[in-house]
């Protein structure tokens, strides 16, 4: 019988220069980015102000069907509307007029009443259906 030698062959070796390389290369990496106290920028910021103060809520104003305004618990005519209105908000910083109204008002009614509140003098609007 023929013998067929095999030939002898190297064996595998991992080379551990590149992953040493890397694991230090991470090392330095950290050590660079690494938060340590005393390091970063002196900040001097605003201080905040307090939730116990209460915050001036809007004046509502409410349209209902037919064209009826109610503003707070009383009903107004359209002409009263501007002048109440803007008594009161001269009372108050906030300008706020929050609108709601009815979904089956007509749309000139709505805007009228918009109209009229920032003649009267209020910059902001919250509007609800």
């Amino acid at each position: 019988m023929i013998e067929i030698n095999k030939p002898d062959r190297d064996r595998f070796q991992v080379d551990l220069a590149p992953l040493i390389d890397v694991v230090f290369l991470l090392l330095i990496f950290f050590m660079l980015t690494f938060a340590v106290a005393g390091q970063g920028l002196d900040l001097s910021l605003p201080q905040g102000e307090s939730e116990s103060e209460q915050k001036e809520e809007g004046i509502t104003v409410r349209i209902k069907a037919g064209g009826k305004i109610i503003m707070g618990e009383r009903a107004v005519s359209l002409g009263e509307f501007a002048e109440l209105l803007k008594s009161e908000l001269e009372k108050r910083q906030n300008k706020l007029v929050v609108l709601e109204s009815d979904k089956n008002i007509r749309f000139d009614i709505f805007t009228r009443v918009m109209d009229l509140a920032r003649k009267s003098g209020a910059t902001d609007f919250a509007i609800i259906r």
